[in-house]
């Protein structure tokens, strides 16, 4: 009998400490829907994590650079084995073409509110690229407040509302603020927007800040983008807003009465803003300048590449640019304004290149700058225009999308971990 009790009291000693440990570690083995608190990043099903790209643009709908980005980068982790990502298109604004949904089956599609709780019930993680995401934001936190959402700030608004002389299209600023409030990472796209960021004081709200570059996959590693070094055609090719300067090669050509040089303009958007001042420009300097509307036409834009001698990139505030990166990969000399994200584009490789400094506050003075570059791409042979161009696309090499994937899997890694 003495034997039987010893027996009993192992055994309830032994139910004791399985008790005791499943106390302990009962949350792994507990399952919590997401939309509610405390939520478990629990491995799903198919071994891949979520990764809700919320964007109100994609191709064919652009406004900006923004849609460049969201391609690149679902290419980025296109054959990722951990992370799948989900483009999540608001359609508040524009209705998704058929053409995209074609393209990306996957594509998840919020016509209201109302449509949150089904679109995100599954996302691990919401990359957010709306410029203005206030109500959506505020709106995803009251539904899944435990979702982590990582907002991705291609461009201050403050900055471009001081930098485009107040435009009525960045006056709600404050507006972005509070979805930077209610973020809880927002990556910057240089160490410029960073600083920028901080001077704003920015970094008083509880979101988390990474430096994260914008991927760039270049096009023509394998082959020679025919460019014309002998050419003494000056480009521009970009929005025409007043932060980009769009004048600035020409003023600087006209201002410095530099000879023998024609001038190409495109970008000018005939259908949105009034453009009385470029048609007075087209008439008064015909004979050196050629205005080339907006268009998404690929073969225009090519051929503008394969025209240009050079191609000057005049923004006096820009968190990166697309436009330098695709001047580097296809070997075109490059006269840029060295500041915020094209001066990290270049750095390094100055002396390939054709810097000039900006002062802001006096336009002027940037006219001389610039010219003074324009001079010096003129002044220069043209096989050595080659062999600069080519040592200059070694700067693309940071930009590349296997770098650049690894440092956002470390902040998916961080997040979930």
């Amino acid at each position: 009998m003495l034997g039987v009790g010893i027996f009993f009291e192992y055994l309830e000693i032994l139910r004791n400490c399985l008790w005791n440990l499943f106390q302990t570690y009962k949350s792994a083995f507990t399952y919590i829907p997401f939309g509610y608190s405390n939520q478990i990043y629990s491995i799903p099903e198919n071994g891949k994590y979520k990764i809700g790209l919320l964007t109100n643009e994609i191709p064919p709908i652009i406004y900006g650079g923004v849609a460049t980005w969201i391609v690149n980068f679902m290419k980025m982790f296109e054959n990722n084995e951990k992370y799948e990502i989900v483009p999540i298109f608001l359609a508040y604004n524009d209705e998704l073409p058929e053409c995209v949904r074609d393209k990306y089956p996957n594509i998840r599609v919020i016509h209201s509110p109302d449509d949150l709780q089904k679109t995100f019930q599954d996302i691990h993680i919401c990359v957010n690229n709306l410029w203005i995401a206030l109500e959506t934001i505020q709106q995803m936190k009251e539904l899944f407040p435990d979702m982590k959402i990582a907002s991705v700030c291609h461009s201050l608004i403050r900055m471009e509302n001081i930098t485009n002389l107040g435009s009525c299209y960045t006056s709600n600023f404050n507006d972005q603020e509070v979805t930077f409030e209610k973020s809880d990472y927002v990556i910057l796209i240089s160490d410029a927007e960073k600083e920028h960021y901080d001077n704003f004081h920015y970094n008083q709200f509880p979101a988390k800040t990474r430096r994260i570059y914008n991927p760039y996959q270049p096009k023509y590693d394998n082959s020679n983008f025919l460019v014309n070094y002998w050419s003494n055609c000056i480009g521009y090719i970009g929005r025409h807003v007043p932060r980009k300067r769009p004048e600035l090669a020409l003023m600087s050509i006209v201002k410095n009465n530099i000879q023998n040089v024609q001038v190409i303009n495109m970008g000018v958007d005939n259908d949105r803003y009034e453009n009385s001042y470029w048609n007075k420009l087209g008439r008064m300097y015909n004979d050196i300048l050629t205005i080339i509307p907006f268009t998404p036409d690929k073969e225009v834009k090519e051929n503008y590449f394969k025209t240009i001698g050079a191609n000057v990139h005049s923004a006096i505030y820009e968190p990166l640019g697309y436009v330098p990166l695709e001047c580097l990969d296809r070997r075109i000399p490059l006269i840029v304004a060295n500041i915020d994200g094209p001066k990290e584009i270049i750095q390094g490789y100055e002396e390939f290149v054709y810097p000039y400094d900006v002062d802001i506050g006096d336009y002027p003075t940037d006219i001389d700058n610039c010219s003074k570059q324009i001079k010096r791409f003129l002044n220069t042979p043209p096989e050595i225009r080659r062999l600069n161009a080519l040592e200059a696309r070694k700067a693309l090499d940071k930009f590349r999308p296997e770098k650049i994937a690894l440092e956002w899997i470390d902040l998916f890694n961080d997040i979930l971990q």
